[in-house]
């Protein structure tokens, strides 16, 4: 009996796997959303740039709007593009429904919009090509305009500088009564550069101007430059001599005299004032860089609260210096001499010799501050010979000389260096 072979044809199924196409290449459909936020660099919030939205089909939309929302506009591809003002770079973020898909470092992004999307073109301008501009004149404290990129126009009085974009500067000085007209200054600046609009001005009524007057104050008292402002100590001469000392730690805005309710300047140091265990804490910070801010926790001694001092004070309760160990300290008492010089050393992290008694008549091995005040003798902070006088108090014309040696010895700059306030 022959045996039947079936045949079984076995059919080969292909699968046929298409790609799934990129969402750029996908039909998009529907209407969604598009709102833009440009912000401006820190230094000038204000400057951002000339925006372009190109729709689908190439309809362009632009404007100047910090924030702008299109709203049930229809699904298709976007293009976002901005204008970069003078010396800025641009980073831009793009958000899809509150969550960041893509970050650029240039002026251009596409936007994929389809239906229900809600996208956010968020863009941060930044500084990036910037130089310093000086004016200045002789006589100093004459009134200028300047004018600069970006719609930029600062108003000041000579001598003053400023960090800004490069592009074109011009300073526009003020007319002096019974004197020619001053000519504009112009310059361009460029990135990392420095560029000075000065004038010299040459006029025989100047004496009897304003300027004169403040020129003839100038020579007789200590002038220094605060925040922009020609501010005279009138109650520091020239020829005195504390005034050296006193000029350094006002520029460097240690030390900056006197303020009224507003925060301006009233002209005065006082230089024979006692100087107080609170002016001690500030003063104590700002000449060694220390950030008081850096300390967040509440102040321990109940004086110092909702007071201008607080935050020094917390700063120094929390870094252990010596005075501020006692939490109940009177803030309004004037500061010891032996106080401020272990103050100082401590501030600005300077380790201290063991006191042998040897260097001044009224300090002996135990007393409180000896370490201190004998470190200082020898390092040529005070004068050696006679008696330190350590619980005695000590004025602001003494506390500048210390602080400005201080800085001089200790110091990684010097004064004239690290000139300006935090």
């Amino acid at each position: 009996m022959k045996k039947r072979i079936s045949s079984i044809t076995i059919t080969a199924i292909t699968l046929l796997i298409l790609p799934i196409a990129p969402l750029h290449a996908q039909e998009l459909e529907g209407f969604g959303s598009i709102a833009l936020d440009l912000n401006g660099p820190e230094e000038d919030p204000r400057v951002i740039g000339h925006w372009t939205l190109v729709r689908p089909g190439n309809q362009r939309t632009e404007g100047d709007d910090p924030n702008f929302t299109f709203d049930e506009i229809d699904a298709g591809m976007y293009t976002f593009t901005t204008i970069l003002p003078e010396g800025t770079s641009a980073t831009i973020e793009l958000l899809l429904n509150g969550k960041s898909v893509e970050i650029v470092d240039r002026p251009q992004i596409s936007i994929p919009l389809d239906g229900q999307d809600r996208y956010v073109v968020k863009v941060e301008y930044t500084y990036s090509r910037t130089g310093t501009v000086a004016v200045a004149s002789t006589p100093a404290g004459l009134t200028f305009t300047l004018k600069g990129p970006n719609d930029t126009e600062i108003k000041g009085e000579t001598p003053y500088s400023h960090i800004g974009p490069e592009g074109q500067w011009t300073a526009y000085f003020e007319e002096i009564e019974g004197c020619p007209s001053l000519p504009a200054q112009s310059d361009k600046l460029v990135k990392d550069s420095r560029i000075t609009l000065s004038v010299d001005i040459v006029c025989d009524n100047l004496k009897d101007s304003d300027i004169g007057k403040q020129l003839e104050k100038s020579l007789e008292f200590v002038t220094v430059t605060i925040d922009g402002k020609t501010v005279v100590f009138e109650d520091v001469r020239t020829q005195d001599w504390f005034a050296p000392y006193v000029s350094k730690v006002a520029k460097a805005a240690i030390i900056s005299g006197y303020k009224d309710r507003s925060g301006n300047p009233e002209g005065t140091f006082g230089p024979s004032d006692n100087v107080t265990v609170a002016q001690l804490a500030k003063v104590a910070h700002e000449m060694s860089g220390v950030d008081e801010t850096k300390i967040r926790v509440p102040v321990i001694n109940t004086r110092a609260k909702n007071q201008w001092f607080e935050q020094y004070f917390t700063s120094a309760e929390q870094r252990w210096w010596e005075v501020w160990r006692d939490r109940r300290v009177d803030p309004s008492r004037s500061a010891k001499r032996g106080e401020v010089i272990a103050t100082v050393l401590r501030a600005m992290g300077i380790r201290t010799v063991w006191a042998e008694g040897k260097t001044f008549g009224d300090v002996t091995p135990i007393d409180k501050y000896a370490n201190a005040i004998e470190t200082a003798a020898i390092d040529g902070l005070i004068d050696t010979g006679g008696n330190f006088r350590a619980k005695d108090p000590i004025n602001r014309a003494e506390l500048a000389k210390i602080v400005s040696n201080a800085v001089e010895l200790y110091g990684e700059d010097t004064l004239e260096q690290t000139g300006g306030s935090r």
